[in-house]
């Protein structure tokens, strides 16, 4: 005469319900990064690599940061990120990558990797530069 639910019964369908949807998300999940390895955000097909960063104050920082085909240095502030530079110099591209492989994580500090970088730049200002430069006439 009692006409309450049986309880238990509800339970463990319940249980087992949920147990199912589990297996379901799980098997998707595992299907998944087997059939995208690329797209895995922190597997081993990263398409984007922090190089390095460098810390300037509260909530502000400078990333040299690899994606595909170029080399950006980021400027990273409270609410925005800026992108101060692209490097797509091939020559300073293959010197980077070469230093970073060999080093297996890459090397030194920020401000390391960002002379490596910039050193390419900087001979050919002075090669201009000596160029544009006055000669003497000798008397």
């Amino acid at each position: 005469m009692n006409g309450a639910p049986d309880l238990t019964l509800a339970a463990i369908k319940m249980v087992l319900s949920l147990c199912l949807v589990l297996a379901i998300l799980y098997l998707a999940y595992r299907w998944t990064r087997r059939a995208l390895p690329a797209v895995t955000v922190g597997g081993r097909g990263r398409l984007i690599q922090v190089l390095g960063s460098q810390y300037l104050g509260v909530k502000k920082s400078i990333a040299v940061v690899r994606v595909p085909g170029n080399i950006l240095v980021l400027g990273i502030g409270n609410e925005q990120i800026n992108l101060l530079t692209k490097i797509d110099d091939p020559e300073v591209m293959a010197a980077f990558t070469s230093e970073s492989e060999r080093d297996g994580k890459g090397s030194g500090g920020f401000k390391d990797q960002l002379q490596r970088m910039l050193r390419p730049m900087q001979t050919r200002c002075e090669r201009v530069a000596v160029n544009d430069a006055p000669s003497e006439v000798s008397r």
